[in-house]
C-alpha cells in the first residue's frame, strides 16, 4: 500500500467514526422539541427513533447526568409512572 491509498483509507475510516454522545448534546439536540412542549421522556424517545438508537442506549446517556435523570424522574412521578420515593437516585444506578 502506498503512501496516497494509505491517506485515502485513514479518511474513510475517518468519515465512519461517530462523534460520542454526551448528555450535553443530546440535551441540546432535544432543545427545540422541548420549547415545544414536549416532555423529556418523549422527546427522548423520539431523539431515539430519529437518530436509529436503541432506547436503551439513550438511557445510558441519560444515566450519566443528573439534571437530565433528575427531569425524567420527575416527569415520571408527575405522570405516576413511578412511586414517588425520596431516595437518592443516584444510588440506585
Amino acid at each position: 500500500m502506498d503512501k496516497e491509498e494509505l491517506v485515502e483509507s485513514v479518511l474513510v475510516n475517518k468519515e465512519a467514526i461517530v462523534a460520542p454522545r454526551t448528555p450535553e448534546k443530546v440535551h441540546h439536540e432535544i432543545q427545540y422539541m422541548l420549547k415545544s412542549g414536549i416532555s423529556y421522556i418523549d422527546a427522548l424517545c423520539e431523539y431515539a427513533r430519529i437518530n436509529e438508537l436503541e432506547i436503551e442506549t439513550v438511557a445510558d446517556i441519560v444515566k450519566k447526568s443528573s439534571i437530565l435523570k433528575e427531569k425524567v424522574r420527575s416527569e415520571a412521578v408527575d405522570a405516576k409512572l413511578v412511586v414517588k420515593d425520596d431516595q437518592d437516585l443516584t444510588k440506585l444506578c
